[in-house]
């Protein structure tokens, strides 16, 4: 076996515990398959004592995707527990560290073992082709591309409720969130609920605001 072909699946594959420790599963795995823990431990780091588990080797032995052991597995949950919030493009720098370690995957197997095809490296890691291709062709992944706005169901009206935004009715100083709502439903008889109505108001009065135009206090209702 080369250094990038994976093991095949042990004959008995306990499943790992939520939050189990390498150790733990490695001692349960080798154990169900009457094996010594030592020698699968050695195995699994490439005969170097104090090299790293291949997690891709383990998870091939246990019969499940690498992401999926890692996920449960104590020393790497933390990976995939919620990060930083996302950027303009909704990748968290989580996710992108995650994609620079694929990327680097993609690269080291390519580089070991030049006679794998796209496919094959596809299949291994879980991704399309033109991923394989793009890490082949650079080691950092490009920027994701920005996140659309999704738009509103309101966004037609918009130059209503602006204009009853910087046109309170007589006698008032600003126009209400609630007011706004009777509006839309009574007299344009649009179905639409008070807290998405106050979520757009709200937007456009600080749009407003930022332009120069009396959008006002976004908490008046």
């Amino acid at each position: 076996m080369t250094g990038t072909d994976l093991p095949r699946p042990l004959p008995i594959r306990p499943r790992p515990r939520t939050a189990e420790t390498t150790a733990s599963y490695l001692r349960r795995l080798a154990h169900a398959n009457h094996l010594r823990p030592k020698v699968l431990d050695r195995y699994l780091r490439g005969g170097q004592p104090d090299g790293p588990i291949r997690l891709d080797w383990f998870a091939a032995l246990a019969g499940r995707h690498p992401n999926d052991l890692a996920k449960a597995l104590a020393e790497h949950r933390s990976e995939h527990l919620p990060g930083p919030m996302p950027d303009s493009s909704g990748e968290s720098l989580r996710q992108r560290q995650a994609r620079i370690a694929l990327f680097t995957a993609i690269r080291r197997d390519a580089t070991n073992n030049p006679a794998l095809s796209l496919r094959f490296l596809a299949e291994r890691h879980g991704v399309h082709r033109r991923t394989v291709r793009t890490a082949l062709r650079t080691p950092t992944p490009p920027p994701r591309k920005p996140t659309a706005r999704r738009g509103s169901r309101l966004d037609r009206h918009q130059a209503i409720i602006d204009t009853m935004l910087t046109e309170p009715p007589p006698g008032h100083q600003r126009t209400t969130i609630q007011q706004v709502h009777d509006h839309l439903t009574n007299t344009l008889q649009l179905n639409v609920s008070f807290s998405a109505v106050s979520a757009y108001v709200r937007s456009r009065r600080k749009h407003l605001d930022q332009i120069g135009k009396p959008g006002r206090h976004p908490s008046a209702r």
